[in-house]
């Protein structure tokens, strides 16, 4: 079996949800400069409260983790439609999990925030789902430009 670019496109996806999974998002600054962090599982306040109000967002990621493990499975079946479909989901639930991160940070917008770089890390799944998604498409359409020239004419 041939290792193609789709397939390590999925497999750093997955390694990026991984990596943002296990780290901090965003330190919150409160005014009077004490510190909370913010997890995709939980938001640990200044004077150690735990609320477990983000879980929404690790769930979010997990699902997003799960389908590119299902993606890449996929790509070595070659089922190209499902793949292609794949992807789009992984793109429409990356997109998602920044909607949720947005409405996080515009509930604590009283605070000054300080981003993370994991917090960049979907993005990039994001881009990696796109360039897997154009990649198959140009996989299944050079096979299928192989398989119409070998036709017989009338």
């Amino acid at each position: 079996m041939k290792f193609r670019s789709y397939q390590f496109f999925y497999l750093l996806s997955v390694v990026l949800i991984v990596a943002t999974l296990c780290s901090t998002l965003m330190q919150i600054i409160e005014t009077n400069g004490a510190t909370s962090e913010l997890t995709n599982f939980k938001l640990i306040m200044s004077d150690s409260n735990v609320s477990f109000a983000p879980v929404a967002l690790g769930v979010v990621l997990i699902v997003a983790g799960l389908v590119n493990i299902f993606a890449f499975i996929v790509a070595g079946f070659r089922n190209f439609e499902l793949q292609k479909r794949v992807s789009v989901l992984g793109i429409l639930l990356i997109i998602g999990y920044y909607l949720l991160l947005g409405i996080y940070a515009w509930v604590l917008s009283s605070a000054s925030v300080a981003l993370e770089l994991p917090i960049l890390f979907p993005f990039f799944v994001l881009v990696f789902n796109a360039l897997a998604f154009f990649a198959a498409r140009r996989t299944e359409a050079a096979i299928l430009a192989k398989a119409s020239g070998f036709r017989l004419r009338d």
